[in-house]
Parts: structure tokens; sequence; C-alpha cells
């Protein structure tokens, strides 16, 4: 599949919002297998827009774990890395 670079953007925008590849594909009506081929191809901008949304909400969740450690909340620090876990499940 081509994936035009409207599409290849939204998934960068869904893949930040820490959303699971079957819920991209649904929503942009792509085939699941085919979007998850692409995002498992080392080369694709696919993959590269899927980890790159994903590595900007990481880096804001950890900028904001640390904080939120530094105020004493370690509860709201393991919740927040579940997100990232669960995605990294669904992949």
């Amino acid at each position: 599949m081509d994936f035009s670079d409207n599409i290849i953007n939204q998934i960068q925008e869904l893949a930040e919002a820490l959303t699971p590849v079957s819920d991209i594909a649904a929503l942009l009506d792509i085939d699941e297998n085919e979007l998850r081929e692409e995002i498992n191809y080392v080369n694709s901008p696919v993959r590269r827009a899927y980890n790159k949304g994903k590595a900007k909400t990481a880096l804001a969740l950890r900028k904001q774990e640390l904080e939120l450690a530094r105020v004493g909340s370690p509860l709201a620090v393991q919740l927040t890395a579940t997100y990232i876990k669960d995605m990294t499940i669904d992949e």
C-alpha cells in the first residue's frame, strides 16, 4: 500500500496520542496487517512517523515523570508508564 503524506502525518499524530496500531488502522481505514508491515519495515516513512510520534510523547512523559517524582507522586509515574507499555505490546 502506498501511504500519502496526509496519512503518514495522521499516523504520527495518533502515535503521539499513544493510539495502538489496531486502533490507528481502524481510525484511518487502513488494513491492520499492511500497517503493521510498514511499521516493521526499517526504511519505511510510516515507521519513522509512528516512532517519532511515540517518541515525542514518551519524552514528554519521562519529563513529567521526573517532575512528579520530585513532588512525591510515584503512583502517577507508574500510571503514565503503563500507557507506553500497553502501546508497545500492541505493536
